[in-house]
């Protein structure tokens, strides 16, 4: 018990594997694949449908906010 919490432990203070890769790469290095665009993410019908109900949405409450102010005026 008391192992698997040091474990734990060194492994919050010392974070992901990763990173000390990344602090290993010179800044030039970290710039150009950082700048790198990633693929486009393939959505599933649901989602597709799901983000085109929240942009309808977002547009419908933006309406009905500038309704609002704009009657608010005096």
């Amino acid at each position: 018990m008391q192992e698997a919490r040091q474990t734990h432990l060194h492994k919050l203070s010392h974070g992901h594997p990763d990173d000390e890769l990344i602090h290993a790469l010179e800044p030039d290095q970290i710039v150009a694949e950082a700048s790198r665009p990633l693929p486009r993410y393939r959505l599933s019908r649901a989602g597709n449908l799901a983000l085109w109900l929240l942009r309808v949405f977002v547009l419908l409450i933006t309406t009905i906010v500038v309704y609002t102010f704009i009657i608010a005026l005096p």
